[in-house]
């Protein structure tokens, strides 16, 4: 173990992980694991049984390698109903034997339940990979998953086998999702998802490393990765658009291209984003609009990014009176960001090309990049 990752997993465990949150209902059998597929589930008696026998059809020396974490939550204030589903799904999960090893985290009881202000996905994500921390090495991978998903039989088997050879810290898998009954729902599945793939297309032509479509159920990190960038974000909602920013400004996000990940497709509304959340509001007629982004703003960030590049030690002024082409909207959005004050710095701490440019991208990230985006909207 290098001094640097010792230093900053120690100073991980010291600062970013709370012992009081969630109970385990036992230990694991090994030590150390290679691999770790992380659960939340919340209300998911109904779905969680076919995702844990999609685990399953997984190669079993793989599985043999593998630790199955399933954190289970809701919040002290849920309504009985929620609370209800989550016992049941303990008590059906607790009692059925595997071919893989699964250990439940309680974060549902009366004793263990979340406060209002820690209750979410993004808490739950990061219970259930900070539990991991002490049961891997640097190069062990987390699996995120949804406790509504399918995974392809051959997931660990195509995913560990890109990481051998790439090497990568993280990863996004392509993903599809399964078919829906309801006509009407099935069609609005196909439109969002080709939706999500083209935007997340057209940024990556842009030269831009934020190329991906987040996803949660479609991460995998190293833990080294993990802890590097400080954790999963501890959000109700969009923690996987912040996770995966963060591991992008840490090192480039690898895509695996395989359909691996068949997320669910059902109309259940429970944050205000989301595929749950746009099939629950189908009759909006203007749905998917914030989605339907005018070619133009891809055209605007391309030639912008191009100019970074080219004129990376020019005066500031140049680099601005280049990228303002005609009816481009790119010089005002540039200056509520205060992009002159922040590039005048980035040039400062940068010795060459390839610094600068690293430095500007994890600068005008994912985020700044979908704000502009916005005012695209066709």
């Amino acid at each position: 173990m290098d001094h640097f990752f010792k230093k900053t997993l120690l100073k991980y465990k010291k600062n970013k992980i709370d012992l009081t949150l969630g109970k385990p209902n036992n230990y694991p059998q090994k030590k150390t694991y290679k691999y770790f597929i992380i659960i939340p589930s919340f209300s998911e008696k109904l779905y969680i049984k076919k995702t844990l026998e999609s685990i399953s059809q997984q190669e079993k020396n793989l599985l043999d390698h593998t630790l199955i974490i399933i954190v289970i939550n809701n919040s002290i204030n849920d309504n009985n109903q929620i609370k209800e589903n989550n016992y049941q799904t303990y008590k059906s999960v607790s009692k059925r034997e595997y071919s893989f090893e699964v250990i439940i985290i309680d974060c549902f009881s009366k004793k263990h339940a979340f406060s209002d202000k820690k209750s979410g996905v993004g808490m739950a994500r990061k219970i259930g990979h900070d539990y991991c921390i002490n049961y891997s090495h640097a190069n062990s991978l987390f699996f995120s998953l949804d406790a509504d998903t399918i995974i392809h039989h051959n997931y660990l088997k195509k995913i560990i086998k890109q990481f051998n050879t790439k090497k990568f810290s993280s990863a996004v898998i392509n993903f599809k999702h399964q078919t829906n009954n309801n006509p009407l729902i099935q069609k609005s599945i196909n439109k969002y998802e080709k939706l999500l793939k083209k935007i997340a297309y057209n940024i990556r032509l842009t030269g831009s490393p934020y190329g991906f479509v987040s996803m949660g159920s479609t991460i995998v990190c190293t833990m080294k990765a993990y802890i590097s960038v400080g954790g999963m974000p501890a959000k109700r909602a969009t923690e996987d658009f912040y996770f995966l920013q963060k591991l992008a400004k840490y090192d480039q996000v690898h895509c695996i291209k395989s359909i691996l990940v068949y997320p669910s497709s059902r109309a259940e509304q429970r944050v205000h984003l989301g595929t749950g959340y746009r099939m629950s509001n189908l009759k909006n007629k203007n749905l998917f609009t914030d989605l339907s982004i005018n070619s133009n703003a891809y055209s605007d960030l391309k030639n912008f990014f191009n100019i970074i590049e080219k004129k990376w030690n020019c005066d500031i002024k140049e680099i601005i009176s280049s990228s303002d082409k005609k009816n481009s909207k790119l010089h005002a959005y540039l200056k509520s960001i205060k992009f002159s004050m922040a590039f005048k710095r980035i040039q400062k701490n940068s010795s060459n090309q390839k610094q600068l440019v690293n430095q500007f991208h994890i600068w005008f990230d994912n985020f700044k990049i979908y704000k502009f985006l916005k005012l695209h909207v066709n």
